[in-house]
């Protein structure tokens, strides 16, 4: 079962499928994660062009006794990279 998506998820694109690969990859089952994304207000870059910023909230729905993780997303952001090694450290 796949991962539950809501809020401005449609801004990920392959980012989605990359989570989860990476959650079966750490041995965790799509299907127990919600994620909600929600974007942030753009900041004009030097370029003079918006860049996209986004938040994500993972929850883990099989332990709801566990804290959300809030992740950041966008340009140079790899919020993927960021829930890997933040699970990894966990496990420690």
């Amino acid at each position: 079962m796949p991962v539950e998506w809501q809020g401005d998820h449609k801004i990920l694109g392959d980012e989605k499928n990359d989570f989860e690969r990476e959650l079966d990859r750490l041995g965790f089952d799509p299907g127990d994660f919600l994620v909600q994304v929600r974007r942030e207000t753009s900041a004009e870059g030097s370029d003079g062009r918006r860049a996209v910023r986004y938040d994500v909230y993972i929850n883990d729905v099989k332990h709801p006794d566990r804290e959300t993780w809030k992740l950041e997303g966008g340009q140079g952001k790899n919020w993927v990279a960021q829930f890997t090694q933040a699970v990894k450290s966990r496990r420690g």
